[in-house]
């Protein structure tokens, strides 16, 4: 038995069959052509490129899903359309004498060879759409077709080295319930149309194709973000368990969903859904959440080949603000470091990131980038319940800096004769231990509070989170972070500003009993985990509080005694 960690794509669990789907490997048997045979070559070209473009129209108008997922096939059409790369694989065809199926081959290769050597996320994204396009072409031109799905079984789990776009859309019309791949973000194309069809899905397991053998039994797990191999008969039957009781819970969830979201003891909690990616918007209003309390607009900049225009953020946040009301969305301003635009904005080396020029620190440093978002939020902002979230935020300099520039766009728009909320409330990320420190301070002078618990922690302890030797470091649960929970949730107390938490750990059934009984009433949390953490919350009751506010929060052993032992009937589920 094995398993290997990766990347949650689409949350959920799967048993089954690995069918490994080998990537095509393309032998072109005819690399060169006579004069003679230009023409037909030319005519086979672009009877491929008629095939492709129409199956892509096809695939279009059965599509479903979200318009942005939709425009992920639109723009391979625009590839197959490119009006320098068409010529040039004419080109070499007429000039170059080179059949149809080697020219493709070779002018695809320059641009994936470009895009390779650039080392950013964005051409990185961009390359496995040129690269799913010229499958597609080779495949009609030699005949050599892709990946047939026509016998899929049901038990099956697909295991490949990448998906792409065409793929995902071969498993949503074939069915197919999960995969797993190698190499993959969440952000990528074909990722998101995952989440769009709802296929469960982890990417990112080094070594996968391997170490998995054709038909052997694996467990997908996407909720922890791994795939065990060759599972040991006690492991399976604990994920049989494991699936059968989810089934049982999702029932049971979705029974109680439209149910009030209040404790045994009749405490109200607010608990709203954090927001990734505008297609995933659509599913998320499924749920009858108390709103948006987290969204994260770095997706807007990410993966694209200039900065999104004003027009383009206010469409966007207008069209989350108007699906959302009569609930407000808490909009975060761009949270990514210099590193993630390298190549739309020039910014130095940094050795560490993560404590380098980003959230409000990229900001400030970009306030030409930072008044573009700071308008559109605006400008949205007079058709629905918008509030703005600084993240990043160290103390209360940060804070009235970037409420400075706020009150320059608002004169601006005013002069301009553009309607926006002119009470539009400012709030703060709290992920900083600078920045709980001074929670008094802050919580004086903005309206709202919102702890990030992810980066809290690692800050607070030294411990990267991604980094997988330290572990038994990052402990959410570890005294000091609690200490600084329960000083931002005080000064909150203390001057009548609501004190929300967005990060993983609200998500967590084992931490949700502690944070009701420390007093939180507003959570944030992923769609996934969001009916579960429902059915946890009205199962709290007086005797709870009592028992997290009478233990010992500065001993590590007491609070993992609680939350392991005291409260455990309460998160299980």
């Amino acid at each position: 038995m094995r398993a290997i960690s990766g990347v949650v794509v689409q949350p959920g669990l799967a048993i089954g069959r690995a069918r490994r789907i080998a990537p095509q490997k393309w032998v072109i048997s005819q690399l060169k052509i006579k004069r003679g045979e230009v023409a037909s070559e030319l005519d086979a070209l672009q009877a491929a490129l008629t095939t492709v473009e129409a199956e892509l129209e096809q695939q279009l108008n059965e599509f479903t899903g979200a318009d942005e997922d939709r425009e992920i096939l639109s723009s391979h059409l625009l590839i197959l359309r490119d009006p320098e790369l068409l010529p040039a694989i004419r080109e070499q065809v007429s000039t170059h004498l080179s059949s149809a199926a080697a020219s493709v081959q070779r002018e695809f290769e320059k641009v994936l060879d470009h895009f390779s050597g650039l080392n950013d996320p964005y051409f990185a994204q961009r390359a496995a759409d040129f690269r799913d396009v010229r499958d597609r072409l080779l495949g009609e031109l030699t005949g050599v077709r892709t990946t047939s799905l026509e016998d899929w079984e049901s038990d099956q789990i697909a295991v490949l080295e990448e998906v792409s776009p065409s793929l995902v859309s071969s498993f949503g019309r074939h069915e197919v319930q999960a995969y797993c791949s190698e190499h993959g973000s969440y952000t990528s194309h074909a990722s998101i149309l995952t989440r769009s069809t709802k296929i469960t899905a982890v990417t990112g397991l080094a070594g996968l194709c391997d170490s998995v053998k054709d038909g052997e039994t694996i467990i997908l797990d996407g909720l922890e973000g791994k795939v065990i191999l060759a599972p040991d008969p006690e492991t399976l039957h604990f994920y049989e368990q494991m699936v059968e009781r989810q089934r049982l819970q999702n029932a049971r969830s979705q029974s109680e969903a439209w149910l009030p979201t209040t404790t045994l003891d009749g405490r109200r909690i607010k608990l709203r859904l954090n927001l990734d990616l505008l297609p995933e918007l659509g599913a998320k209003l499924e749920l009858p959440a108390d709103g948006i309390g987290l969204y994260r607009t770095e997706f807007l900049y990410l993966g694209k080949d200039e900065l999104p225009s004003e027009e383009l953020q206010f469409a966007t946040y207008r069209r989350v603000a108007e699906q959302i009301v009569p609930h407000s969305v808490i909009i975060r301003t761009f949270d990514l470091g210099g590193d993630k635009l390298s190549h739309l904005i020039p910014s130095s080396h940094e050795e560490n990131p993560y404590l380098g020029i980003r959230g409000i620190r990229f900001s400030l440093a970009h306030e030409d980038v930072f008044r573009v978002q700071l308008r559109a939020v605006l400008r949205a902002s007079a058709f629905g319940r918008i509030k703005l979230m600084f993240p990043m935020v160290s103390d209360l300099r940060d804070f009235l800096r970037a409420s400075q520039i706020v009150q320059e766009c608002k004169e601006e728009l005013t002069r301009e004769g553009l309607g926006f909320d002119a009470k539009i409330q400012l709030g703060v990320m709290i992920e900083i231990p600078s920045a709980a420190l001074c929670a008094d301070e802050l919580a004086q002078n903005c309206d709202f509070l919102s702890i990030g618990t992810n980066d809290l922690v690692q800050y607070t302890l030294a411990a990267d989170r991604n980094n997988d030797a330290l572990t038994p470091w990052y402990q959410t649960h570890h005294p000091a972070v609690l200490k600084l929970l329960r000083l931002t949730l005080a000064a909150g107390q203390k001057h009548r500003k609501p004190v929300s938490i967005c990060g993983e750990m609200a998500s967590h059934t084992q931490y949700l009993p502690l944070l009701i009984g420390l007093g939180f009433t507003e959570l944030s949390v992923g769609a996934s985990a969001w009916l579960n953490c429902k059915s946890i919350i009205r199962r709290c009751d007086a005797r709870l509080t009592e028992l997290v506010q009478s233990a010992d929060l500065d001993s590590l052993g007491e609070i993992e005694n609680l939350i392991y032992d005291l409260l455990k009937p309460y998160s299980t589920l």
